[in-house]
């Protein structure tokens, strides 16, 4: 017996106040017995089920009866209001009927205040109109198992088109992310839904099973390209800088100076974008090791100048 539908079952009296046992084995799709056995499951389980015979009769809780006293605990209540309430942010947008009416009847079933958080990661684009279709169309390809295909433009220029099994959206660093088996490089990808454009939903279903690749063997730098290994980065860095690196980074160390500077140590991902991620801090950052880095965030800097003054800035 499944604990989501005894919760369900009692939701529905809940709503409707009074239903028959034929009404729910019809909706559930199992026997009129195996409903009265839930019912008294219920009863076992505090909630104070009745069931009453003749025109009019059926299946109804006793009056005044709430379900913040039975099935799920207070805290597993609010957890899945949170979840349901960064979701409807995140993603569909406010407004979606089916997430207010979800939130609406989550905070009905619940006695604690369920207003104490609000969730916002909106970006400088807030619309996100594209992203918000892609990540339907995505919502729907991955429950309905099929195959689907898009024009990619990854961190690295590359501009290619991919036919993939998707199986999971992840959000993670204030971005949304198609986890799935690419069939173009024939391995397990991680794509950024604002770069997907040109999405299609194929006919085929899903071949490759995401259980055969087991997620933390697969991480990747969550832009369709692969991460090798992480490297200790130790940094000067100015006070006024600190935040940018504590808002992206597990920072191990902070060593104090004299000078309203910083040296930091942390682990980055030993790829292409570092030096670009590095260079944007300009002069408020110093590369102390490793020492490879250093030289080369140096040659590039070099480079850059000798560019300006070929250009005459």
């Amino acid at each position: 017996m499944q604990t989501e539908h005894l919760f369900e079952l009692t939701y529905i009296i809940l709503e409707r106040k009074i239903v028959t046992a034929a009404e729910m084995a019809k909706h559930f799709g199992v026997s009129i017995r195996t409903i009265y056995r839930w019912v008294d499951a219920l009863n076992l389980a505090g909630v104070p089920v009745v069931t009453t015979k003749g025109k009019g009769g059926g299946i109804q809780l006793a009056e005044k009866y709430t379900l913040d006293k039975a099935i799920l605990t207070e805290d597993e209540k609010q957890e899945i209001l949170s979840s349901v309430q960064a979701l409807q942010t995140l993603s569909v947008g406010a407004g979606s009927t089916a997430s207010l009416g979800a939130i609406s009847k989550l905070k009905a079933i619940t006695s604690a205040n369920a207003d104490w958080i609000k969730v916002d990661f909106a970006t400088w684009n807030p619309e996100q109109n594209e992203i918000k279709e892609t990540f339907k169309n995505l919502k729907w390809a991955i429950l309905n198992r099929r195959q689907v295909s898009f024009e990619y433009f990854s961190g690295s220029s590359e501009n290619s088109l991919r036919h993939v099994d998707p199986w999971k959206i992840i959000f993670r660093g204030q971005a949304w992310y198609l986890y799935s088996f690419c069939k173009t490089r024939n391995a397990p990808r991680y794509f950024k839904l604002s770069r997907i454009r040109n999405f299609q939903i194929l006919k085929d279903e899903i071949s490759v099973e995401e259980k055969d690749f087991p997620e933390e063997e697969n991480k990747g730098d969550y832009g369709g390209d692969r991460i090798t290994n992480f490297m200790q980065l130790k940094v000067r860095v100015a006070d006024s800088e600190v935040y940018r690196i504590l808002d992206e980074y597990k920072v191990e160390s902070i060593e104090e100076t004299d000078d309203k500077t910083k040296i930091l140590t942390l682990d980055v991902p030993d790829i292409y974008w570092i030096k670009s991620w590095i260079l944007s801090f300009g002069s408020s950052m110093q590369v102390l090791e490793p020492e490879k880095l250093r030289l080369e965030i140096n040659a590039e800097i070099k480079k850059m100048h000798k560019g300006m003054e070929q250009r005459g800035l």
